[in-house]
């Protein structure tokens, strides 16, 4: 534990040569992600206000509701699709020692919508102070960090086998 009660995560996740990923997390790691992951499926389906980042509205103007409703009746069966699929690999494999290609971007995914979700609900904005360690939101913040650190660890693993030129750290 860090700072605050963050957790700080070093390389839990490796490429291996037959193209698996070694997972190498702490069992109550995994238990909060299984868990908070079958806990948003059901969220999925219904107009619950913490899911707003997950599913943005591409027309904000007002003038703009007919489009808006037009965009959600053509998108949003796919997102809540792809959401509850990635939410389902992550519960599934949680515990599981490597992960295939489909089911790494299925964490990524899974575990970048938790962050979204949690974000809401702390209403979490840029230049935002950390909670004191006696503020009730502290643990659920300890959690926002911890899942943009998975993110990010993820993240790299999987750019690690990018070719150099597309690499991000190579585009200008």
């Amino acid at each position: 534990m860090g700072h605050h009660g963050t957790v700080h995560l070093t390389a839990p996740f490796r490429r291996r040569r037959d193209g698996r990923y070694v997972v190498k997390l702490d069992p109550g790691v995994r238990a909060v992600l299984a868990t908070l992951s079958q806990q948003l499926i059901p969220t999925l389906d219904a107009d619950d206000p913490m899911n707003r980042r997950l599913f943005p509205p591409a027309y904000p103007d007002a003038g703009q509701a007919q489009e808006e409703r037009e965009y959600r009746n053509l998108v949003d069966g796919a997102l809540v699709n792809h959401h509850r699929q990635a939410f389902a690999v992550l519960a599934e494999t949680a515990r599981s020692e490597t992960l295939s290609e489909v089911e790494i971007h299925a964490w990524l995914s899974s575990i970048g919508s938790m962050r979204l979700v949690i974000g809401t609900r702390l209403d979490v904005s840029e230049g935002m102070a950390e909670p004191a360690p006696d503020d009730p939101a502290a643990p659920e913040y300890a959690l926002y960090e911890l899942l943009g650190q998975l993110q990010f660890l993820i993240v790299e693993v999987l750019a690690a086998g990018l070719p150099p030129e597309g690499r991000p750290d190579r585009i200008l």
